[in-house]
């Protein structure tokens, strides 16, 4: 529980909020990179 508490303190900053943001945009980007990947190439 504390080291939730210390991330979160952490993205309370604006470096933090800038990390987050990049992160979850990385995550958002790869989801859609791998489903699209599966959505091209169906299985006979």
């Amino acid at each position: 529980m504390g080291a939730i508490l210390d991330l979160v303190e952490k993205m309370r900053t604006p470096t933090g909020i800038i990390v987050t943001i990049l992160i979850i945009a990385v995550g958002v980007f790869f989801v859609r990179w791998v489903f699209n990947d599966q959505d091209n190439n169906p299985q006979p």
